[in-house]
């Protein structure tokens, strides 16, 4: 075996089963190499069906279970041994990888270089406590904000931005910025603004370098405009020098040849403008200059073949090399306000991490990129714990380039170590470059594509395999996709041609060169395929109604929907199909991930409803959308919003009368309660278990809140923007669904279905709003080392026309690739719709494609039927094979533990009223009474443990409001016995002793609760003292004990103890004191 192994995995061809069956095969031939075995895929879903497989199958062989009859035979067959060998070393392996668990290394990508980066956190300077961000966006809109409200008057942020608005201005485009501004400063996370940050950063903070940058650009464009405008004067003195008239005199008059000249001094002289067959007429013969009949032909002629000609040749070959500077000035110059801003922001975003001790998810890798880069690379993964022998690489193709950079140097070691003589493989990368279509998250499919090339000098240690079978689709469908990509991929190679990709375009044709897949050899000749492309007209509603023909033919085929997917290209068509069919079709069920969303919670939305009415009293709307909750869900009753809003006038009661009393009456105190108490007490005041089927959201919701608090103070309006802003779009998990699937093209990536719909298969070819990031390679322009231009097909004619193509490229690969993960979700039937082509010279999106390619694909694909290719008016249908329906039900009954399905069981959400007890000092466990009766001697307990919390955390009696201020938001001072007047007043007495009040003087250096550790001999240990404060002026040192209980002899023993420890640490003039406190009484110790 080759120290690498790749196989190139087409859709439905087995990837899941031959990474299992590889990493099996490592931990039969060796039970423990589970410990050195690291598998990486990109989801969390996809790292625990890896997981599960692997356990169920090592269960299977073990158990020698039908289930795992496949693996068994893979197993035995390569590794040479008998199913008894195989069976025992399973269970051993499986043994010993459930008994050791943390060792089971299968994780997302982003799991692994976390876990690389906690363990240099030492190295970076990182705390230990770190907080992973996920959500950039939201901390990136944060420092905006921050930005914006921190201007003054003289900040030269501000003159950017006026700059910036008065540009906006002058292109008639909106004034407000900081919408635009928040959208491109999220180009700071991105992977080619990383790779340049730095030495743009150098740049950017250099004072005026933007205006002396952007100067420079507009007198290169002046110049261009000066140079052909030159030409045009040039024409008309010569001519009228001639004593001609050069708008009347030539062919054609003023829209003959004078007309090119005329262009050349506007500030439009591109290609399209310029270029027509007058002007190649002229160019190549002077006696098209003028006409036959023409009383000046002679002289025109002369003229032409003197000078003229030589002049007009002179200035083509100038237009087009001034045009491109043109036009690589115009397209620079667009986003240059916002690219200076950029710096501005990434500083503030760190800040904002630096504060909230957080580190974003996104700057993983190129941190580690840049130690590898700069260190000692293996030292990096061992530090990390990685003990590796042997990688797995699942999704390969969703890799960024910055991702696989950080992952080669660790693969790379581990093929140095050498491959097995057996059928072992040694390291492993699976994916499909086909079904690589998440690039908007830096997935990088050429990676793949020319993965030999990855390893320079040693291409001899990779094995590039194909997993040609296709154990998914039927036959006809799968024919189908041969036909259609084999075509598809060849036309779009034809238009990569057209605009001059050359040898880029043949990266599209290798990517395809395995999409032809067989069908298992038991496969019949069945599955269905239908394709119809719509005309123009009424072209949503003629949609929509296809989709219910193409549901109403699986439903009467007496197939279940349950196994029925509907996928989409955008998920705002989603809702489209959504309405239609609940308001035509109320008898059949639809299943979205926007019906698991939170905000579709009746629940949580009363719960966040309330929250919202605690903040804003005043907010009718929001009350009355509470009340009809309340009065129709929990209540039963039937009231409509009018109905609540009419009871809403001056009266007070009449206005609260339709939400709970309780609620209404504690609304002024529930602000003063911690969040996570304000939430239960609405969650038992309007008797929300009564819901049938909210447990699971609000659970999910409970989540949110938990994760919420422990990065942010409890603070109501803060939570309820969050919620706006992120949580209400979180989704619960929800495995057991009966219904038809709707669902994005990337979200159904991975899964299958017996019947797949494919409406609206129209999308654009190119996103024409992309902001391409190029590397100018000339000057002045290369004095950025990157900038931001809009993707269009202008950047032909720039110095970016290299960065224009590669982007056509990518653009599509992406969308050939959604069709192929759409068409092969498809088990049994497929049904494909889209819109006829409106034209016959433009390509403008997928419908197009098909169309074009459907003869084409009725010519291949035998026994096709297809009709309306010559009709207007009437639809493109194409049909292969017969509408498929295996009637065989497949048992669901297993032995395999691992893959028995859980039965489902109720599960009610309530809360119950509890308040803990507070505990704050070791010494509090001497006198905390344990018993949860209510009584004086409890309340008594916890008003000295408040008093011991709050002099820990106070130096002087200045600190004590804030603190209490701060115990009362908390939720420390809980009820109406220990308050902050009680606290403050009891305070106030015992601080009036002059003694106890000049601890508390400011002149002193405080240390409350520090610990002071001593080495004991006779036990061979370090013990730890920790006194409740010490305070020393330099000269004299005290230590004080706070005691609430009664006087006894081991406290003088514990404070003597202090003292001493003091007194070694060459402390001379050591006081020790013990502060009974309820009874004021100060015991000095000697």
């Amino acid at each position: 075996m080759k120290q690498l192994t790749v196989y190139k995995a087409s859709a439905g061809s087995g990837k899941t089963f031959t990474l299992a069956v590889e990493y099996i095969k490592l931990l039969i031939k060796n039970p423990m190499s589970f410990r050195n075995i690291l598998a990486v895929t990109f989801t969390n879903k996809a790292t625990e069906e890896m997981k599960m497989r692997i356990l169920s199958q090592l269960y299977g062989i073990w158990k020698m279970l039908p289930d795992s009859h496949l693996y068994m035979k893979e197993i035995t067959e390569k590794l040479n041994i008998s199913e008894q060998q195989a069976s025992r070393q399973a269970g051993i392996a499986l043994n010993r990888l459930v008994h050791n668990y943390n060792y089971f290394r299968v994780e997302t990508i982003d799991s692994f270089f976390q876990s690389v980066l906690r363990n240099l956190a030492r190295e970076l300077d990182l705390t230990a406590n770190l907080k992973i961000g996920l959500n950039d966006s939201q901390v990136e809109e944060e420092a905006v904000d921050q930005l914006i409200d921190s201007l003054t008057a003289t900040s030269v942020l501000l003159q950017w931005l006026i700059t910036y608005i008065f540009t906006n201005i002058d292109e008639n485009k909106s004034w407000n910025v900081i919408g635009q501004i928040k959208s491109f400063g999220k180009n700071i996370f991105q992977d080619y603004y990383k790779s340049t940050s730095s030495e743009l950063n150098k740049i950017i903070s250099e004072k005026d370098f933007f205006e002396k940058y952007i100067r420079q650009l507009k007198e290169i464009r002046g110049n261009a405009v000066k140079c052909m405008a030159a030409y045009t004067d040039r024409f008309i003195n010569e001519t009228t020098n001639a004593g001609l008239n050069p708008y009347e005199s030539f062919a054609l008059k003023s829209k003959g040849i004078c007309s090119y000249f005329k262009k050349l001094k506007s500030n439009d002289f591109s290609d399209a403008k310029c270029i027509n067959n007058t002007l190649k007429k002229c160019l190549d013969n002077a006696e098209n200059w003028t006409t036959k009949t023409s009383p000046n032909r002679n002289t025109i002629i002369a003229l032409v073949n003197n000078s003229l000609m030589k002049l007009l040749h002179d200035a083509e070959s100038e237009r087009s090399k001034q045009w491109k500077l043109y036009s690589t000035v115009d397209v620079t110059l667009k986003h240059l306000n916002k690219l200076r801003l950029l710096n501005t922001i990434e500083i503030k975003v760190r800040e904002l991490n630096e504060d909230a001790n957080r580190f974003l998810l996104s700057d993983t890798q190129y941190l580690l990129h840049s130690l590898i880069d700069e260190g000692d690379s293996p030292f990096i993964f061992e530090k990390a714990g990685c003990q590796l022998e042997h990688i797995m690489i699942d999704e390969f193709q969703d890799t960024s380039s910055v991702q696989w950079q950080n992952f080669k140097v660790l693969l790379k070691e581990c093929m140095s170590h050498g491959a097995n003589e057996d059928n072992t493989v040694h390291n492993l990368i699976v994916g499909d470059v086909k079904q690589s279509i998440y690039r908007w998250r830096a997935g990088d499919w050429r990676l793949l594509n020319n993965i030999k090339s990855q390893f320079p000098s040693s291409r001899e240690l990779v094995d590039v395999r194909s997993l040609q079978t296709n154990y998914r689709s039927e036959k006809n469908i799968i024919d189908f996709n041969n036909a259609f990509f084999t075509l598809a991929a060849k036309y779009e190679y034809s238009r990569g041609q057209e605009i001059g990709l050359d040898d880029n375009a043949n990266e599209l044709i290798t990517a395809y060169a395995d999409v032809c897949q067989n069908a298992r050899q038991a496969k019949q000749q069945t599955g269905y395929v239908k394709l119809t492309l719509l005309p123009n007209d009424n072209y949503n509603d003629t949609m929509l109604e296809n989709i219910e023909l193409c549901i109403d033919e699986i439903q009467k085929s007496g197939m279940s929907l349950n196994n029925t997917a509907i996928l989409f290209r955008y998920n705002k068509l989603i809702p489209v199909v959504a309405d239609y069919f609940m308001e035509k079709r109320s008898d059949l069920t639809f299943v979205s991930d926007e019906a698991f969303r939170l905000d579709a919670s009746s629940a949580v939305n009363t719960i966040m409803l309330a929250l919202q009415l605690l903040v804003h009293p005043e907010d009718t709307m929001s009350k009355a959308n509470l009340a009809v909750i309340y009065q129709n869900t929990i209540l039963n009753k039937d009231l409509n919003l009018s109905e609540i809003l009419t009871g809403f006038d001056s009266e007070v009661s009449k206005t609260d009368s339709f939400l709970p009393e309780a609620y209404i009456e504690n609304m002024p105190k529930l602000l003063k309660k911690p969040l996570l108490e304000i939430i239960e007490f609405i969650y038992t005041t309007f008797n929300l278990e009564k819901m049938h089927e909210q447990s699971a959201y609000i659970c999910a919701f409970y989540d949110q809140v938990s994760d919420f608090i422990k990065n942010n103070s409890g603070n109501i309006e803060k939570f309820i923007n969050e919620w706006n802003e992120n949580i209400h779009s979180k989704t619960i998990q929800c495995d057991e669904i009966n219904g038809i699937r709707l669902l994005s093209i990337h979200k159904s990536k991975g899964l299958e279905y017996d019947n797949v719909i494919i409406p609206f298969c129209d999308w654009p070819l190119e996103n024409r709003n992309t902001t391409l990031w190029c590397n100018p390679k000339e000057e002045p322009f290369n004095e950025l080392p990157i900038v931001p231009v809009d993707y269009n097909k202008r950047l032909l004619n720039t110095i970016y026309v290299d960065d224009y193509k590669n982007e056509y490229l990518q653009n599509t690969v992406d969308n050939l690739n959604l069709l192929y993960v759409a068409f092969t979700r498809a088990c049994k039937n497929l049904y494909i719709i889209g819109r006829k082509n409106s034209s016959t010279n433009t390509i403008k999106n997928r419908s197009d494609v098909l169309c074009d390619n459907v003869k084409d694909l009725a010519d291949i694909l035998f026994g096709s039927s297809l009709s309306g290719c010559d009709q207007d008016d009437s639809p493109i249908i194409f049909e292969y094979g017969k509408f498929y329906c295996d009637k065989e039900i497949k048992s669901s009954t297993t032995q395999n533990v691992f893959m028995q399905k859980v039965s489902q069981f109720k599960v009610n959400m309530g809360t119950s009223s509890y308040t803990a007890s507070f505990r704050q000092s070791n010494k509090s466990n001497d006198f905390i009474n344990t018993d949860n009766n209510e009584n004086e001697r409890n309340r008594y307990i916890k008003i000295g443990s408040v008093l011991h919390k709050l002099f820990s955390m106070i130096r002087t009696t200045d600190d004590i409001d804030n603190v209490l201020r701060q115990f009362e938001f908390d939720g420390v001072l809980y009820d109406d016995y220990i308050t902050v007047d009680k606290m403050r007043n009891m305070l106030s007495q015992r601080l009036s002793d002059n003694l106890v009040a000049d601890w508390f003087d400011p002149r002193w250096n405080v240390f409350n609760e520090c610990s002071i550790l001593e080495y004991d001999k006779n036990e061979n240990k370090v013990i730890e003292r920790r006194p409740d404060r010490v305070i020393t002026d330099g000269k004299t040192i005290k230590v004080i004990d706070f005691k609430f209980g009664k006087p006894c002899d081991e406290y003088q023993k514990q404070v003597r103890q202090y003292m001493s420890l003091l007194k070694s640490m060459g402390y001379q003039n050591v006081e020790g004191y013990l502060w009974f406190v309820y009874s004021n009484k100060v015991d000095k110790i000697e």
